[in-house]
């Protein structure tokens, strides 16, 4: 699903990522591991291409990321992102967060989008705060929103940007439950996690 082949990422004089070299199986569930400012954000945002690598491959779902000619935008849409910022339109309400892409890239109409995204706030127990304004909601809500938001472009797999970091610790559990459903279910799924603090069940690659 995920191939990563002798990857090297610089800022300036630092080598951030240095010949690395790994696969992800369609299916599973990997968890980068390593203390902060070790790389571990910097390969996941790679893998989509809002990085761009010096050197190496990355190829996901038989597309290459830097190959000239690939449609980032289409990619993209195919590998979902949850930041741990959250990243949600302060000015929408939760249900407008979700309709948005499915209707301007999937190019779905509004009543079919909107019905996909109930059935996603559903899915993370959130169906009652689809008329709220993010700035309503908890973090640990708004993570959630986040992911639904994200699986409603119907994703081949899931990149989650630290996505517990952000969060107090009560409000931890219950994201980590929703990413856990989406590991049983089989989504495909990379995390970075630093050493030390809650991952999914999955143990570190």
């Amino acid at each position: 699903m995920i191939e990563i082949r002798n990857v090297t990422k610089s800022f300036g004089k630092f080598r951030v990522l240095d010949d690395c070299t790994a696969s992800v199986a369609k299916g599973s569930v990997v968890v980068v591991c390593g203390p902060s400012g070790s790389g571990k954000s910097t390969l996941i945002r790679c893998i989509n291409g809002l990085e761009r690598i010096d050197s190496g491959e990355i190829v996901v779902d038989g597309i290459s990321v830097s190959a000239p000619g690939t449609d980032l935008n289409a990619l993209r849409a195919r590998v979902g992102m949850v930041f741990q910022s959250f990243e949600l339109f302060p000015h929408r309400t939760v249900l407008e967060n979700l309709d948005l892409a499915q209707v301007r890239v999937l190019k779905r109409d509004r009543r079919a989008a909107s019905e996909r995204s109930m059935v996603l706030l559903e899915r993370v127990g959130l169906t009652d705060q689809a008329s709220k304004y993010p700035a309503a909601l908890s973090g640990g809500q708004q993570q959630r929103i986040a992911i639904a938001r994200a699986l409603a472009m119907d994703p081949v797999a899931m990149l989650f940007d630290e996505p517990t970091s952000a969060l107090d610790p009560e409000m931890i559990s219950e994201v980590l439950a929703v990413m856990t459903k989406l590991a049983e279910a089989g989504m495909t799924m990379v995390s970075p996690a630093r050493r030390g603090r809650p991952a999914l069940s999955a143990g570190c690659e």
